[in-house]
């Protein structure tokens, strides 16, 4: 089975540079969540499952 991307590579481009600054600063916008939750809807979001941007959740 092969996925394909749902969400432009522009959006994409802003949610990784989104997560990449939080990673340089050691901060979060989501204290409540963990690692793999944020992992598993950046990939439902990608894979067009969910339409919330990780960013904006």
């Amino acid at each position: 089975m092969s996925l394909a991307m749902q969400v432009p590579e522009t959006e994409l481009m802003d949610v990784l540079e989104w997560s990449e600054e939080h990673g340089r600063q050691h901060s979060t916008d989501h204290p409540e969540g963990t690692y793999e939750e944020g992992v598993n809807d950046a990939l439902r979001w990608a894979l067009g499952y969910i339409h919330t941007r990780p960013d904006e959740a």
